[in-house]
């Protein structure tokens, strides 16, 4: 299949080109090795998210119900949901111990400080896919969740009424899965290309 792209669209160069990098042995540890892993994590959000579409209703009567019967009717539905949320989590936690790693080695700094601010939108796109992903199923857990994060919402200084009261006005579960399933995973591809390119391009830091 690779040849196959390769040979009419020219995949594999453009790979080299733009993609492939090679880490450099005065930098290599386990700690690059979390960068990733949190790739890696959005993989598979991806591919169990795809599975999961397939199934899930998003209306309010029917959204918990249709996860259920996916879980319990379907080959590998309990399988992909559990490596959904699981990977979600894990990705979290990868994305701090990878933001952690960056300010050790100095790496925000000039010339590297747009891709800071890429990695930082990157981290706050992933925590809002991890929050939207929460409510989609619309059990209690869900409601609270909503009422929780809004709160949270709520003390972000300067516009955290307004926002607040914005996504508790125009909250309805549709919009929610709209959000989790098109906007965010489109804005944080978008941001991942860019944080890869900027790799490429900047290198990476020496230690520290």
């Amino acid at each position: 299949m690779i040849d196959w792209l390769d040979l009419r669209l020219g995949v594999k160069d453009f790979y080299e080109k733009q993609f492939a990098f090679i880490i450099p042995l005065e930098v290599l540890s386990i700690w690059t090795l979390f960068s990733g892993l949190t790739i890696g994590c959005i993989l598979i959000q991806f591919i169990t998210g795809f599975y999961m579409i397939m199934f899930y209703v998003p209306v309010p009567d029917l959204a918990h119900e249709s996860i259920k019967a996916m879980c319990n009717t379907t080959t590998f539905g309990a399988l992909f949901r559990n490596m959904h949320r699981y990977s979600s989590t894990l990705g979290i936690f990868f994305i701090l111990i990878h933001a952690a790693h960056v300010m050790a080695r100095g790496a925000y700094k000039t010339p590297k400080e747009l891709n800071w601010w890429v990695g930082m939108i990157m981290a706050i796109l992933f925590t809002l896919l991890l929050i939207s992903g929460i409510i989609v199923p619309w059990d209690w857990r869900s409601y609270w969740e909503l009422i929780i994060w809004a709160d949270w919402f709520g003390y972000i200084p300067l516009v955290g009424d307004w926002l607040k009261e914005l996504v508790l006005s125009s909250f309805t579960l549709g919009r929610n899965y709209a959000i989790h399933i098109v906007l965010l995973p489109v804005l944080l591809i978008g941001f991942l290309v860019l944080h890869i390119v900027l790799v490429r391009r900047l290198g990476l830091s020496t230690r520290v």
